[in-house]
């Protein structure tokens, strides 16, 4: 089952050019699942707070095709596809006309948050979604890994604003975090593609360290390091030959 939604876009949503931010992006997005899920009658944070167990994002991939203005009436369009691997939520961004400005890949984990280990979601659980065989994206990218070497490291300071409901650090601080810390030439051309990798969540009282670097095919890549382990990867801009 897609489901499909109007987007209603804030002012806090454009840049200084009056385009849609990438965090923006990816909040339209996340938003937009959380609003099929209560369709089905069931509430992913409701979930979470009263019986523990939590939808976890591992992985988003997004692309973005065109930044869309603040004047361009939009929709978002989502679906739960699943393999017998995993499942991930598809996410598509249109404009009026239905040109795809953007797109993304959402990997889900269903996670007991006493124990913090993940569990097999049921046909059961799955089921109210309808599930589709389609995807966003028509290829698959090799696995996000930090960079083998960093030319800078900056201490990340965790806002209490910033952490959800599950008491992790929001998924969208972490690209916040990242592009804050990127190149000015980067942020000017445009964040056209971005990924982020969640290994392990920051939690408040964490005090990481943001190592980054140039990569050498092309674009930028930070690393979210807590004592000697690697908590969060972002990519942005990569420039990646897919999977065969």
């Amino acid at each position: 089952m897609i489901f499909t939604i109007p987007v209603a876009s804030r002012v806090e949503d454009f840049d200084q050019e009056g385009l849609l931010t990438p965090h923006a992006v990816l909040s339209v997005f996340e938003n937009t699942a959380i609003r099929h899920a209560e369709t089905t009658g069931y509430s992913p944070m409701g979930d979470s707070l009263r019986n523990g167990m939590a939808w976890v994002i591992t992985n988003w991939r997004v692309e973005v095709a065109r930044a869309p203005s603040y004047d361009q009436p939009l929709t978002a369009s989502t679906w739960l596809c699943r393999t017998p691997r995993q499942a991930t939520r598809e996410m598509l961004l249109r404009a009026a006309d239905g040109e795809v400005l953007a797109r993304g890949q959402a990997k889900l984990a269903l996670v007991d948050r006493a124990t913090g280990k993940p569990c097999l979601p049921t046909a059961d659980r799955l089921a109210p979604y309808g599930p589709e065989t389609a995807t966003a994206f028509a290829d698959r990218l090799p696995r996000l890994r930090p960079p083998a070497r960093w030319d800078a490291e900056t201490p990340v300071r965790l806002r209490r604003a910033d952490i959800d409901y599950n008491g992790h650090l929001h998924n969208t601080a972490y690209l916040d975090l990242a592009l804050d810390a990127a190149p000015d030439a980067l942020c000017r051309a445009g964040v056209h593609t971005f990924r982020i990798s969640y290994r392990s969540p920051l939690r408040p009282g964490d005090a990481p360290v943001l190592r980054s670097s140039a990569l050498d095919a092309g674009g930028w890549a930070a690393a979210f390091v807590r004592g000697d382990e690697v908590c969060a990867v972002v990519a942005v801009n990569e420039v990646l030959a897919p999977l065969p």
